[in-house]
């Protein structure tokens, strides 16, 4: 099945190598060696790890010739998915279901259907993600280096991710309550995780810190924009790349008032600004769903990206459902072990939740809510649609309508696009006018 992932991902083809993922690129290439460094710029607001995730690939290509950088990249990806899809993700259901052949194909099927337009990129979306359900599946066990290196593996993930914050305290939490002294070694792994940072940051800086310099600035900027932008995206080959989707009822709503510049002030920006700041999130979080075909990035194909946004939606809503019915149907038998795994999953959700109210989002950063989704799509019984509906009809109906629901906030959300290019709160309140 690894092979036919790999190979089904190869045929699609390359991608350029643009925008943030040029920059990624050219620092692992700077690590290697094979070209310059990377600039103050990109150590001052990335993660020091992001320069170290695409090594593999670009000794590959130093191996190959420059001209193989493309390949190197999507090679690199599409064997860490099938890595993922035929083998991580069926060990992590087994916990629920007994993994069958069938079930390991449709991991194949919905993996490849999700990620497959993240592979061709020198992005950092897919990484972190992987790395929270390998922390998932590692906390399962009680034995300490196991423990270990869930948080190290955690660690990983929030200095390629920061906004994975959320999630690494969420965890570290479950783990301290249930595996008491224990837990603290995940925050320990955590802490070993962001120690690259450290030791950059002094060589170059002289600054101590477990962030990137400028976090802040970014955090600021995150913050500002996350108060009344619904989502952003990057318009692959327009001269314009820029395109905000703005929320003007919110933008006018916080005219005369000060942006927020920080998570707490954004949080309080939200708690004053009900009912308002509650549909806009239920839209944030409804339009990050909305995948087009072509996601990360944005190539417009009208048709194909409506169906496509639907497949997302459908898999995420169906996926985070099924888990629900079958928490509530296996909650009697709950073993201490079960309520951990459940609190570390519900954790792993309400953080995703989290980020995308509490960011400038963009669709990839649903990649973590929607891979859970696939969880709980594989978690379904193998049975026919007639003793499906005998069996759980009200909870079909349910799904249904809330497939419905989240698509409206999604294309309420998105019903306010900027013109291409820069977008300010003033551009996006004057946005409720214009239509």
């Amino acid at each position: 099945m690894l092979g036919v992932f790999v190979a089904a991902t190869l045929m699609l083809g390359i991608g350029p190598i643009v925008y943030d993922a040029e920059k990624y690129w050219t620092a692992s290439q700077g690590l290697l060696g094979t070209a310059p460094m990377a600039d103050s710029v990109f150590w001052s607001f990335r993660g020091t790890l992001t320069a170290v995730v695409y090594i593999p690939a670009a000794a590959l290509s130093a191996l190959l010739g420059p001209q193989t950088a493309q390949f190197a990249i999507l090679l690199q990806n599409a064997l860490v998915l099938g890595w993922f899809a035929t083998f991580l993700l069926p060990k992590f259901i087994a916990y629920w279901k007994p993994v069958t052949t069938r079930s390991r194909l449709a991991a194949v099927f919905l993996i490849w259907i999700v990620t497959v337009g993240f592979a061709p990129y020198a992005l950092v979306d897919l990484y972190p993600v992987v790395a929270v359900i390998v922390a998932l599946l590692l906390l399962r066990s009680d034995t300490l280096f196991v423990i270990l290196f869930a948080g190290l593996i955690s660690g990983f993930a929030l200095n390629l991710r920061p906004a994975f914050l959320v999630t690494a305290i969420l965890l570290g939490v479950v783990a301290v309550i249930w595996k008491r002294w224990r837990g603290a070694f995940f925050a320990l792994g955590a802490v070993i995780g962001l120690v690259p940072q450290l030791i950059v940051n002094v060589v170059l800086s002289g600054v101590w810190s477990l962030w990137p310099p400028a976090q802040a600035s970014l955090v600021a900027l995150q913050a500002g924009y996350a108060s009344y932008i619904v989502r952003y995206d990057t318009l692959m080959g327009a001269a314009v790349p820029q395109q905000f989707y703005c929320s003007p009822a919110m933008a006018n709503q916080l005219l005369g008032t000060t942006l927020p510049a920080s998570t707490g002030e954004l949080a309080s920006t939200f708690l004053g600004n009900m009912p308002n700041s509650i549909v806009f999130s239920l839209q944030k979080i409804a339009s990050a769903l909305q995948w087009p075909a072509s996601n990360p990035y944005t190539v417009p194909a009208p048709g194909i990206d409506e169906l496509f946004s639907l497949a997302i939606t459908s898999i995420t809503v169906i996926g985070l459902l099924a888990l629900l019915r079958l928490a509530l149907k296996t909650r009697a038998k709950w073993s201490s072990s079960a309520w951990q795994n459940w609190a570390a999953l519900a954790a792993v959700v309400l953080s995703s939740v989290v980020t995308l109210v509490g960011a400038a989002t963009e669709s990839r950063f649903a990649l973590q809510l929607v891979l859970i989704g696939v969880v709980g799509c594989l978690t379904l019984p193998a049975i026919t649609p007639r003793q499906a509906w005998a069996r759980g009809r009200w909870w079909i109906v349910a799904s249904l309508i809330l497939v419905i629901v989240v698509s409206f906030f999604g294309y309420k959300g998105l019903s306010h696009p900027a013109a291409p290019g820069f977008a300010d709160q003033a551009i996006c309140a004057a946005l409720l006018d214009a239509r």
